[in-house]
């Protein structure tokens, strides 16, 4: 059984975009290397803007479900072409009752637009945790001028676009505590699940953090996973002078994207990491490194793999989601 999933995480890796990641090299190294300064010194006590201007909202009524599109200023714009200055989400929540917590959704890699995460969301909502999605920085309508779909051109834009959703996501966790909600999570699949988790890692207080499809190194998935191959080596060994090169500066880049540098969540007992044994994306070993290092955490691994995981067993990721909010209404 256990091919059918490796199968299918190669079969994915066919299918992607033929054009490959980084076409255009590592892009600005001085706006990179700040970057890459910014991660390594990242920490609980880097404050944000509060998101206080709400710039657009419009709302529709779905049945038993309340759906808003909100729009703020990023608090990381400059870092962020024109085009992904302005944040957009999307946040669903019940119509007859107050829901019992308010969770954050990140994108997984490629993910644009809020239809998908829409449908995996609906069945929280009707268990009443409200789910705020946001679309990523360079993603469907935040995406750049002369970028095609959702991949990306450089490096730099790579770790700018990360760097930002982490922001952009703690700052929407502030927002949601001001509108009254006190119970708060944050969740996503793959990229997103990456993400999430480090916010988790990095809120101030407590919060359900359910990384999904996601491990404590992004050096793993970049240099060492299927994911490798959507790279385009040749365009960053021409930026960098040899195929040797490129790879030892990407490498130092990735370094500190570690989570395992970060303390636990305030809360672990209230964190569920979501695995795959048979990933062929992320490393079943880097999850089983990150559940290692929250002490208190869970680790649930599923008999998968990363795409059978995210098509087949959306109920468990929910599940999980929904024990966590439960743990932390108990610990809270």
């Amino acid at each position: 059984m256990s091919l059918v999933h490796t199968w299918a995480d190669q079969a994915a890796m066919q299918l992607l975009p033929r054009i490959k990641l980084y076409r255009s090299g590592f892009g600005d190294r001085t706006r990179l290397g700040r970057w890459v300064d910014e991660i390594a010194e990242y920490d609980r006590d880097v404050e944000l803007p509060e998101l206080s201007e709400l710039l657009g909202q419009r709302e529709r009524v779905h049945g038993l479900l309340r759906r808003r599109r909100l729009r703020f200023a990023s608090p990381a714009a400059r870092r962020l072409p024109r085009e992904s200055a302005f944040i957009e989400a999307e946040l669903l929540s019940p119509v007859r009752h107050a829901p019992r917590g308010a969770c954050v959704l990140l994108a997984a890699t490629g993910e644009e637009g809020f239809a998908r995460r829409r449908r995996f969301a609906a069945p929280l909502v009707r268990a009443g945790i409200a789910v705020l999605s946001l679309e990523n920085p360079f993603y469907g309508s935040r995406r750049p001028r002369g970028q095609i779909g959702p991949v990306l051109r450089t490096v730099e834009e790579q770790f700018a676009m990360n760097l930002s959703t982490v922001d952009e996501a703690r700052a929407l966790l502030a927002w949601l505590q001001r509108q009254g909600h006190s119970r708060l999570g944050v969740s996503g699949y793959s990229q997103g699940g990456m993400m999430a988790a480090f916010v988790g890692a990095l809120s101030n207080a407590p919060v359900a953090c359910v990384p999904r499809g996601a491990g404590d190194r992004a050096r793993a998935v970049f240099m060492e996973s299927a994911l490798s191959r959507s790279v385009d080596w040749a365009a960053l060994a021409r930026d960098a002078g040899s195929a040797a090169e490129a790879r030892a500066h990407f490498d130092r880049c990735l370094e500190p994207v570690r989570l395992s540098r970060h303390v636990a969540p305030l809360s672990p007992r209230s964190a569920i990491v979501v695995a795959a044994r048979h990933d062929g994306f992320v490393p079943a070993a880097e999850s089983e490194a990150l559940h290692a290092h929250w002490p208190g955490s869970e680790l649930r691994m599923l008999e998968s793999g990363h795409v059978t995981a995210a098509l087949f067993q959306a109920r468990e990721h929910r599940h999980a989601i929904v024990d966590a909010f439960e743990r932390l209404n108990a610990s809270s």
